[in-house]
Order: C-alpha cells, then sequence, then structure tokens
C-alpha cells in the first residue's frame, strides 16, 4: 500500500477543481470520496456494479458513512440496485439505474479470429475470471454430457484466474482435452465469440453481465444461471435460456443438446437478443442516462453538506 496515495490524489482533484467527482465501485469508491471530500468536491456519484455478496460488516459501515456524503449511487442493474437497498439501506432517492451500453458498431467489422479451431460441430463459449463467482466448473461437468450426443462439439473459455489449474486436472481427468481450449486472457474476445454457435454464463451472482450483452450484439444465443442479474438479460425461450441454480449441470446440457438439434431457434434467438441489444442497451441510452444525472445536478444549486 502507498501511504502517500491518498494526498497524492487529493491534490490532483484540488488542482482539476471538478464540480462532480464519480468512482466506480468499493476501492475507488472509497479512496475516491475520502479524497472528494477532503478536496471539497461539491458533488459525489459512486456506481456499484454487482451483487457485492463478498462485502463484510465494515465495508458495509465504510459504504453507509460516505453514503452522508453522497449525492447519488449508481447500479448497473434492478438487482444490484435492489441488493444495495437491502443490504445497506440506501434510499429510493438516493439510488438509480443506469444499464451499461453496447457500441454496436464495434460489432460490423470485427476482425477474423486467430485461433485454429477445427469446426467439424457446434462451438459453445464462455468467458470470465476463473473464479467459483462465475461457476464455470458446471459447464465443464455438462461437457461430457453433450458430447456422447454431440460428439464433435468444441467448448472454448476465454479467461484465466486461480481456478484454471483445478479446470485443467478436470478436463485431463475426464479426457476431453481434445474438445475444450482455454484461451488464457484475450483482447480478441469478440472475434472468438463470434465463431461460437451458443454462449453459456453459469454465474451464480453477477452484476451485468458485458459477456451475457457482447454475446447478444453477435447475435448469440445465450444459456445463464436463473439469477435477477441475468434474469434481466435474458427473456427465457426468446433470447436464450435461464437454467436453474438448482441443478445448474444438468439444465447446461439440455439446453446446449435442444440448441443444437434446433438451429433455426438458435438463429432467431439470436436475432431476438440482438434487439433487444438495440432497444435497450446501446451505448447512446447509456450516455444519455450519465449525460441526465449530471445536468440534474448541474440544474441545482446544491450546497456542499446539504445532502
Amino acid at each position: 500500500i502507498d501511504p502517500f496515495f491518498l494526498f497524492r490524489l487529493i491534490s490532483v482533484i484540488r488542482k482539476e477543481q471538478p464540480y462532480i467527482l464519480h468512482t466506480f465501485m468499493f476501492t475507488s469508491n472509497t479512496w475516491g470520496r475520502i479524497a472528494g471530500i477532503i478536496a471539497g468536491v461539491p458533488v459525489l456519484i459512486t456506481s456499484e456494479r454487482c451483487v457485492d455478496i463478498w462485502k463484510r460488516w465494515y465495508h458495509k459501515l465504510i459504504d453507509k458513512i460516505l453514503l452522508r456524503f453522497t449525492y447519488k449511487v449508481i447500479g448497473n442493474s434492478n438487482a444490484v440496485k435492489k441488493f444495495y437497498q437491502e443490504t445497506e439501506g440506501i434510499p429510493a432517492n438516493k439510488i438509480t439505474v443506469i444499464y451499461n451500453g453496447i457500441d454496436l458498431e464495434e460489432f460490423q467489422n470485427i476482425e477474423p479470429c486467430t485461433i485454429e479451431i477445427e469446426k467439424k460441430g457446434g462451438i459453445v463459449g464462455t468467458g470470465g475470471r476463473f473464479t467459483e463467482q462465475k461457476g464455470l466448473i458446471y459447464l465443464l461437468m455438462a461437457i461430457p454430457e453433450v458430447l456422447k450426443m454431440f460428439p464433435d462439439t468444441k467448448f472454448i473459455f476465454v479467461g484465466d484466474g486461480p481456478l484454471r489449474r483445478s479446470f485443467e486436472d478436470f478436463v485431463k481427468s475426464h479426457k476431453i482435452s481434445d474438445s475444450v481450449i482455454f484461451t488464457g486472457y484475450r483482447k480478441d474476445i469478440l472475434s472468438i465469440f463470434s465463431l461460437c454457435d451458443v454462449i453459456v454464463v453459469p454465474s451464480l451472482f453477477e452484476g451485468m453481465s458485458n459477456i451475457i450483452l457482447e454475446a447478444m450484439a453477435l447475435k448469440k444465443p445465450v444459456i445463464g444461471t436463473n439469477i435477477p442479474e441475468i434474469a434481466e438479460l435474458i427473456e427465457d425461450g426468446k433470447n436464450g435460456f435461464l437454467v436453474s441454480l438448482q441443478d445448474i449441470k444438468d439444465e447446461i446440457v439440455k439446453k446446449i443438446i435442444f440448441l443444437f438439434k434446433n438451429p433455426d431457434l438458435c438463429k432467431n434467438m439470436g436475432e431476438n437478443g440482438y434487439k433487444i441489444i438495440q432497444e435497450r442497451f446501446s451505448v447512446s441510452a447509456m450516455v444519455n442516462k450519465y449525460e441526465e444525472c449530471y445536468s440534474e445536478v448541474l440544474s441545482c444549486n446544491f450546497i456542499k453538506g446539504q445532502f
């Protein structure tokens, strides 16, 4: 820990003299707001990006103390908003939702994927940090069952993390190495996902899953866990499927096989997902919402400490 970090941050803020200071996620929300308070920033806005079940009592205490100096908390999903209202008692007038936005122009000219994949059958993709939160083990457990029905299927895992070694051991012990590809962290995840037929997101908790948004923008059907954060994005049977937390592995198997057996439905779900992105999750809609939030502040004569 750099003991002089806070002082340098305060110095930068005093030099720039912003009217609004907007921070994201716990660490920057904490130090950023403390620095902003000391530097005399009139308006503090903070963003929460996930259902942070990891927070202990002292994290919540810090949040509650700093909330007294905060004009607005912005969640990126209704599930995040509800979580923070219930766990930290944030009043309804102090918290709002602004969805993540997708720039669809980025998806018009995607560079060809540099990973060589022999496509004899379907391709299932997933991505994220290899942690328990992401639930990727359930997709791994589903693979042997899918291969019994569709032996040429390939499964691509984009990302890395502390569970990678155990995932690799699982693949070896179940003799499915020829069917599974671990890419590590990649900047060309859109190129990789563009090769896939189905995207699976088996997370146990989330905020607003960018992987699902990106999959929808690529016109891919998505299989995700039936948690509030994901259910905001996937309309079961329309642009993908929701699977129960009580039976994740078996339901993933059934849904993948069902989609492979019904390619027309697979295509229609992808088209439906794209329309949902256009209507609700465009980057322009996100920018407009942030502009509205900032304009609301600037149009009022706020006095420091009044909110």
